[in-house]
C-alpha cells in the first residue's frame, strides 16, 4: 500500500506482538474530558455532560482549566498521554512527578508550541533558539498562553505541581465521578481489543481501533491518516520498546 500524503507514521520494525499493548488511562481520559470541556460544540454527543460539568464547576477551578488549557484544547499534549498508564489518576500522576524535567517541558510544548512535531529537537528548557521559537509561536496564541509557557520555561516544578494540584482537583470535582462511570467499559474494550490483535493480527486490530489506522505491512509501520506529517520509531534507543492504545470515551 501507499501510505496517504498527510499521515502520522510509527515505524514498529523488530518490535514482538507482545510490546503492542491495549490499556485505558485515567489521565489520558481526563485529557479527553477536559478537551470536550473546552470545545464542547466539536463534541455534540457529550452535550449533556460538559453542559453539566461547566455548570457544575467552581470559578477558581474553571479559571485554572482555562489558564492551562493550551495544553488540551486544540491537541492534547503529550504529558497527558502516558506511555504505561497506571490504574489510577495518582499512579498516572505519579509517573508524571518522575518525568525528568528537561522530557517534561519538552512533552508539554511539543505539540502545540513546536516547529515540527515528531522530529528529534533541542529541548527549549536549554537551548535559546528553541526557546525564542517557542515564545513567537505562543505569542500567537494570545496572552494567557504566552504566560502560562512563560511559567514552565521559568520553574517547571512549579508548573508541575500546580498541574497535579489541578487535577487532583478536577478528580475530586467531577473526573472521580466520570472515571469510575467509564473505566470498567474501557477496560473490556482494551481486552476485546487485545485478543482481536492475538487471534487476528495486528492490521485487524488497527481496523478495530480506528478507520484512519493501517498497517503498511512492507515498510513495517503503521499509518495514522491525520491533518498533520510526522514519524517516529517504536524501538527508541535506550527505552523499553512499546506501542500502547488507550481507548477513551470522550475521544
Amino acid at each position: 500500500m501507499h501510505s496517504r500524503s498527510v499521515s502520522v507514521t510509527i515505524d514498529i520494525a523488530g518490535l514482538p506482538p507482545e510490546r503492542i499493548a491495549f490499556a485505558p488511562s485515567p489521565m489520558a481520559e481526563l485529557g479527553a474530558a477536559l478537551h470536550a470541556l473546552s470545545e464542547p460544540a466539536h463534541h455534540p454527543g457529550l452535550h449533556n455532560w460538559t453542559t453539566a460539568t461547566a455548570c457544575a464547576l467552581k470559578p477558581d477551578l474553571a479559571d485554572r482549566l482555562q489558564e492551562a488549557d493550551f495544553l488540551w484544547r486544540t491537541t492534547r499534549s503529550d504529558i497527558l498521554l502516558p506511555p504505561d498508564p497506571g490504574a489510577t489518576l495518582a499512579e498516572d500522576m505519579d509517573r508524571l512527578d518522575q518525568m525528568p524535567e528537561e522530557e517534561f517541558v519538552t512533552a508539554a510544548l511539543e505539540i502545540s508550541c513546536a516547529a515540527s512535531y515528531g522530529r528529534a529537537r533541542p529541548s527549549p528548557l536549554h537551548d535559546p533558539y528553541k526557546r525564542d521559537r517557542t515564545r513567537e509561536r505562543t505569542a500567537a496564541r494570545g496572552p494567557c498562553q504566552a504566560a502560562f509557557v512563560e511559567r514552565v520555561l521559568a520553574d517547571p516544578p512549579a508548573v508541575r505541581a500546580w498541574l497535579r494540584r489541578l487535577f487532583e482537583d478536577c478528580e475530586q470535582a467531577f473526573f472521580g465521578d466520570t472515571w469510575q462511570r467509564v473505566r470498567v467499559q474501557l477496560a473490556a474494550d482494551a481486552r476485546h481489543k487485545a485478543e482481536v490483535l492475538r487471534r487476528r493480527g495486528l492490521a485487524e486490530a488497527l481496523a478495530e481501533v480506528s478507520p484512519a489506522l493501517t498497517l503498511d505491512a512492507e515498510r513495517q509501520r503503521i499509518v495514522a491518516d491525520k491533518l498533520a506529517t510526522g514519524q517516529t520509531t517504536a524501538l527508541q534507543p535506550g527505552e523499553r520498546a512499546v506501542i500502547t492504545f488507550v481507548p477513551t470515551a470522550f475521544g
